[in-house]
């Protein structure tokens, strides 16, 4: 090779190496401003898909329980998405989150350390893993194959996922952190509930949200029956942990896409989305018998009711005031009316 050749190879690599440098921090630029998990997520996967010019990718947390599940991917099947679960050391991903280095495969096929499940979405046998660290601790992994090219990964492809990875590792951990403390400024302190404020937002949004697609919303309103003669009777921690009951049955059965919040003092209040009155005065019922049925105060000797008021947006509501008010008339109405009991009003 010449002296003009090697002059020649040595500027393509540095005009490489300028590229990646400027994908980098166009990634650190875009993956630091915004403080949502999600779009984290979604931003870096949509990323390193289109600088690696890859067409299946995803990217894998790790979960309490220590495995490794997709929380967001481009390409995979459906199947593959609600049944993954990865140990430490298990497949190309596990071995990643286990070593915290990343990986290139050339082939997935031959190499000796995977056993591979077919499937002919994956054309392309080479693949690139990287972890997603921060402080030390492995985080996540991602993962990508499948180049539009069907040309095997380059080791300096590998080294760009790392990087990015690197970066998006420092971006993830401050929207988890932000997300935590904003869950945290979110809910009661005693029962661990959506708090007041939370809830009036939460309903301001799922009002509108049902108004614009016509969709059925109910709210229930729910009262303790004669909380004050019983923490005056037993005291005020043995009212917290009463508080508490009430609030685990009520969200023990409610749907995970429904909001339970503390009103305030021993109200209650539980936003159902796409449910209307009958399917809430039901829900209603189902948690008046939970509450009823349930032991309190010490030794499991004492019992308490409940009272709940139960309103709809179908009943041609105006705004999510209209809705709490009309709720919570009707609660007024279940505790005139001898308590224990749910009030639905004509809508049932």
């Amino acid at each position: 090779m010449g002296e003009g050749d090697a002059a020649s190879g040595e500027l393509e690599r540095l005009r490489e190496r300028n590229r990646s440098l400027e994908l980098v921090y166009a990634s650190i630029r875009d993956l630091t401003s915004t403080l949502s998990v999600r779009e984290v997520l979604d931003r870096l996967l949509a990323r390193v898909l289109a600088h690696l010019d890859s067409e299946i990718g995803s990217i894998l947390l790790r979960h309490p329980d220590g495995r490794l599940r997709i929380v967001v991917a481009r390409g995979l099947p459906a199947e593959i998405l609600d049944t993954t679960a990865i140990l430490p050391g298990d497949g190309i991903s596990g071995m990643v989150a286990e070593s915290g280095e990343p990986l290139l495969v050339e082939d997935v096929e031959t190499d000796p350390r995977f056993q591979r499940r077919n499937h002919e979405r994956y054309y392309t046998h080479s693949c690139l893993s990287a972890p997603l660290i921060h402080v030390g601790e492995t985080r996540g992994v991602i993962n990508v194959n499948n180049k539009r090219s069907r040309e095997p990964y380059r080791r300096s492809e590998l080294q760009l996922l790392e990087a990015i990875a690197g970066t998006a590792s420092v971006a993830l951990a401050n929207a988890h952190q932000y997300e935590e403390v904003l869950d945290r400024a979110q809910r009661d302190a005693l029962t661990g509930l959506a708090n007041h404020g939370h809830f009036w937002s939460s309903l301001e949004l799922e009002f509108q949200r049902a108004e614009r697609h016509g969709r059925p919303l109910s709210l229930v309103m729910v009262d303790v029956d004669h909380f004050k003669a019983y923490n005056d009777r037993l005291g005020h921690p043995a009212g917290d942990d009463a508080l508490c009951t009430v609030a685990r049955i009520l969200e023990t059965g409610s749907r995970a896409h429904d909001l339970v919040a503390r009103y305030g003092g021993e109200e209650f209040a539980v936003v159902l989305p796409e449910t209307d009155a009958t399917g809430a005065h039901c829900y209603a019922e189902k948690m008046r018998r939970a509450v009823e049925s349930a032991c309190f105060g010490p030794g499991g000797a004492e019992s308490l009711t409940i009272s709940m008021g139960v309103a709809s947006s179908e009943g041609g509501l105006t705004s999510a005031r209209e809705l709490v008010g009309l709720a919570d008339g009707r609660l007024y109405e279940a505790k005139e009316g001898g308590r224990n009991q749910v009030c639905a009003g004509s809508e049932v």
